[in-house]
């Protein structure tokens, strides 16, 4: 069996001064700087859930910023390819009406010197018609004078400048 002694007695005594003891001294100020170390990592955990919910907020922020400036650009681009369309068609536009304006210039020039050929033409039959008569009551009509006459009409008619 256990034999109680004085030595156990003391050390029971020790022991129990020992625990007093590390509980006034030891114990409140362990308590106190878990207690602390607790209350120090909560807000570091709050500061931190903080922090996240913050850093979700700016990343939909821009995620919002970012499509907005993509619509932007689009439409953007979508103003640039109209503008240039508009430009090119004007440029069509204006180049069919030039073609249109040196067509019609080209078309008076044409009739305008078909029309001086057309005179030429008529002064030279005019004086050939005259050259032919002018023959004819010199010479007189003879059926040989007058096959005569009209072949050299013919040649002088293809000798003439066109």
């Amino acid at each position: 069996m256990v034999e109680i002694n004085a030595t156990l007695i003391t050390q029971i005594i020790h022991f129990l001064l020992l625990l007093v003891l590390l509980r006034l001294v030891a114990y409140k100020p362990i308590l106190k700087v878990l207690e602390e170390r607790q209350k120090y990592v909560a807000s570091n955990i709050e500061q931190a859930e903080r922090q996240r919910a913050e850093a979700e907020k700016i990343k939909t922020e821009l995620e919002a910023e970012m499509r907005r400036t993509r619509e932007e650009a689009q439409k953007i681009i979508e103003k640039a390819t109209k503008a240039s369309e508009e430009q090119a068609q004007a440029i069509m536009e204006s180049a069919r009406e030039e073609a249109a304006r040196l067509k019609e210039g080209a078309l008076a020039d044409i009739e305008r010197e078909k029309e001086k050929v057309l005179a030429e033409l008529k002064d030279q039959v005019a004086n050939l018609a005259v050259l032919v008569a002018s023959k004819v009551i010199r010479d007189g009509l003879t059926a040989e004078a007058q096959e005569r006459l009209i072949q050299n009409a013919v040649s002088e008619v293809k000798n003439l400048p066109c």
